[in-house]
């Protein structure tokens, strides 16, 4: 391992070996057929996947490699693991700015005194249109320096849980910033803006316009612009709207303008609370599906996030269109959602043929990763319908890798076969967990997690190995993380230094407020 520089704790990106052989692993592949190898391995030449199969098969396919790239190719003995293809997670906010005042370090120890949230209960939906009205213009108070300390760390934390490709739905953080930490860190990132141009804001009424709709659009576009050019491989960017309520017609309009002319996904929270069809046809006429269609963004570009609470036609209008359903079911509960139990929906729409994954979301605070959502899925989906066949485990890791890729637009990531990008988790499958237990992912699901990922591979390099880092100083990412939240929370959101600095002390070397 090279030496890593003190300042930003990043060196450079691993070399990638000319040939990589994952050896001997209990691999799924997440394919459409489900297929997986009890004892199989992976072969990865430059950054693609070159084989998959048992051992015998995979070894005879690097056999036949060329002699310079067999000589230099490396192997990591995978017995006793997981081989899985790397999560992808396509609904994503990188929010560690908040991780003070937003329902975060700074909350009472105890939780016996806690209230209903706001998105409890059915949802205070004007309420959260105008915090989320809010979000771009505090977040654009961040320096560069601040934006890219915040969004490394953050972004290595989707990395130790083995997310390898990100959507962002609006961060609050700058997508410059964002897109540079993914560069640093070294996975993918779809970076967007936490775009809106108006608020459905308490004891109004009507929809209130905030911001210059061209404004947002050019700067929206810019971005897109910036982003095809990428020449890292690692970032791309796409359309987004933090919330349908905040999207007036001809923000949306646009947004689906370029989302067409950049090729790009367009996504946004649109369903996701009971409260929020009254809110929406008190303020903008109609309810939420169908003004996505009225603005011309219900197509196979859509990724609709959460996306439960729809009458019967909403339903039809969002399988006619093949849009895309992302959920997070981890998620809900702790927030005080009822998106996927309440009505059904969701898993419905699955079964009905549309496409739908699972996601993290995001919060102050870590929230629970991929594995985590698997988890939450596959026991929800079954105890909904009585039925344990309902959610296969192999189903929940489809829906965490292969078609979360597709909400991305991205084929060729979250499977692994032939051809396909080599980004791959590996999980030490060997302990008391699963002791005679013949489906390893089974009981990861039951009793694993995020903090089991031990090796993290994209597009062929090792960027995680025995649970660290490889290129990254992981104490010294934390310092300058914390260092960047004390600056931000005392300049730009008022919170007193001696609060600031009470909270912080004593967590990580040099961190001090």
């Amino acid at each position: 391992m090279s030496a890593v520089p003190a300042e930003g704790g990043a060196g450079p990106l691993p070399e990638r070996a000319p040939a990589l052989l994952v050896r001997g692993g209990c691999v799924y592949t997440a394919d459409a057929d489900a297929a997986m190898h009890p004892s199989g391995s992976v072969l990865v030449v430059g950054d693609t996947i070159a084989a998959v199969g048992p051992v015998a098969e995979v070894d005879a396919a690097a056999a036949a490699l060329p002699a310079p790239v067999r000589a230099g190719m490396r192997t990591v003995e995978a017995g006793r693991h997981l081989v899985l293809p790397g999560f992808v997670n396509a609904h994503w906010h990188e929010m560690f700015a908040l991780r003070l005042p937003f329902k975060g370090a700074l909350r009472d120890p105890r939780d016996a005194s806690d209230e209903p949230g706001v998105m409890a209960l059915g949802g205070d939906v004007r309420k959260i249109s105008a915090m989320f009205d809010t979000f771009q213009d505090v977040a654009d108070g961040l320096t560069p320096g601040e934006a890219e300390a915040v969004a490394r760390y953050s972004l290595w934390t989707q990395l130790r849980s083995g997310t390898t490709a990100l959507g962002d739905v609006g961060s609050f953080n700058r997508a410059e910033a964002l897109a540079a930490a993914a560069r640093t860190v070294g996975v993918r990132c779809a970076v967007s803006h936490w775009t809106g141009d108006g608020v459905c804001a308490p004891g109004e009424g009507r929809f209130r316009r905030t911001r210059d709709t061209d404004a947002v659009l050019s700067r929206l576009e810019d971005l897109l612009a910036d982003c095809a050019r990428d020449p890292s491989g690692l970032v791309t960017a796409q359309a987004s709207a933090a919330y349908v309520t905040n999207v007036s017609d001809g923000l949306g309009k646009g947004l689906g303008e370029l989302a067409r002319a950049y090729d790009v996904p367009f996504a946004t929270h649109v369903g996701a609370l009971r409260r929020e069809a009254e809110v929406m046809r008190e303020y903008h006429g109609t309810t939420p599906v169908r003004r996505l269609a009225d603005l011309g963004l219900l197509d196979d570009r859509l990724v609709a996030v959460h996306c439960a609470f729809l009458d019967a036609e909403e339903r039809s209008l969002l399988l006619a269109a093949g849009a895309h359903v992302s959920h997070s079911p981890a998620k809900y509960g702790p927030t005080g959602e009822s998106t996927l139990t309440e009505t059904r929906a969701i898993p419905e729409l699955r079964r009905a043929g549309l496409d739908v994954s699972l996601s993290t979301d995001g919060g102050a605070l870590p929230v629970g990763g991929m594995p985590e959502a698997m988890r939450a899925a596959w026991h929800a989906y079954t105890e909904m319908y009585a039925d344990n066949t309902a959610l296969l485990p192999t189903d929940a890791l489809a829906m965490a890798t292969r078609i979360a890729a597709r909400a991305l637009r991205r084929p060729d990531l979250g499977v692994l076969e032939p051809g396909r990008q080599a980004d791959l988790v590996l999980v030490p499958a060997g302990d008391w967990r699963y002791l005679l237990n013949p489906r390893p992912l089974e009981g990861f699901l039951n009793l694993g997690g995020s903090a089991d990922v031990r090796t993290v591979i994209v597009a062929g390099r090792v960027l995680l190995e025995d649970g660290r880092a490889v290129h990254l100083d992981e104490e010294q990412l934390a310092a300058d993380y914390l260092r960047a939240l004390a600056s931000f929370s005392t300049r730009r959101l008022g919170i007193a230094p001696e609060a600031v600095a009470g909270v912080l002390a004593g967590h990580v070397r040099g961190a001090e407020a």
